[in-house]
């Protein structure tokens, strides 16, 4: 069958998630002190702070359990409390409090340039080349969103944004990859992690594993790219400049 759709994770994929960091705090920082007051530093200082912590936010929910969402939604309003706690300024109502957990994500990515090298071109190609471009990760689609749009791509991808607020669940199953409504004998999906991988297959989907540097190659995936996302480009047959 002829693959009309790609659906590509961000982390590790199109996104090198050690760049994100620094400049998802200080945008934070500057949303959050213009809206609460305090001072740009410090807000993006709490962010690390959290940052560094991050799972113990987390250890006792189960994103995988029939309350997956309501879990989902908990850690994101726990993170957004927690930035009020350590910079000792005034919690806002749990009203304002849950509507800024959801759109923090995205407006401290927006600005925020952490794709690799190679993606931009890969991505530009492949839209050239007609395919309809989506996501498959377990980043909300918010933040997706603000990664894309950060990397100046967002407007390529057409695409499903298969995130846990959309498809509803967090594991990367074969009911994650079908909520993308498209025929799954033409889409393919890039990803580094074996559970993408395998869901992708569950639902019919072709796949392929992109290893980057010393990643591992162990993986069921029907096709493997080495090195960079350019590789991607010949195995679709598409030549690049």
């Amino acid at each position: 069958m002829t693959i009309t759709h790609i659906f590509f994770e961000l982390s590790g994929v199109l996104m090198d998630s050690a760049q994100l960091p620094e400049c998802y705090a200080h945008h934070l920082g500057l949303v959050m002190a213009e809206r609460f007051g305090g001072s740009v530093d410090a807000w993006a200082q709490a962010h690390l702070k959290i940052l560094a912590d991050w799972d113990s936010y987390f250890a006792d929910l189960d994103f995988d359990g029939d309350d997956g969402m309501a879990d989902l939604w908990e850690s994101q309003l726990r993170v957004t409390r927690a930035l009020f706690r350590l910079t000792g300024l005034k919690e806002p109502d749990s009203a304002v409090l849950a509507a800024l957990s959801r759109e923090l994500p995205y407006l401290a990515t927006r600005h925020c340039d952490a794709l690799y090298p190679d993606s931009k071109p890969t991505i530009e190609a492949l839209h050239q080349a007609g395919y309809v471009l989506g996501v498959a990760t377990h980043l909300v689609s918010g933040k997706a969103r603000g990664i894309l749009e950060g990397g100046g791509v967002l407007d390529y991808f057409r695409g499903a944004f298969l995130c846990p607020d959309v498809t509803e669940r967090f594991r990367k199953d074969q009911n994650y990859f079908l909520a993308a409504h498209v025929p799954p004998e033409n889409c393919l999906v890039v990803d580094i992690n074996s559970e993408g991988i395998r869901g992708a297959q569950a639902a019919g989907m072709q796949t392929v594993y992109l290893r980057r540097g010393e990643l591992p190659h162990q993986s069921p995936a029907d096709w493997f790219l080495t090195g960079d996302l350019t590789a991607l480009l010949a195995y679709m047959n598409i030549k690049s400049d």
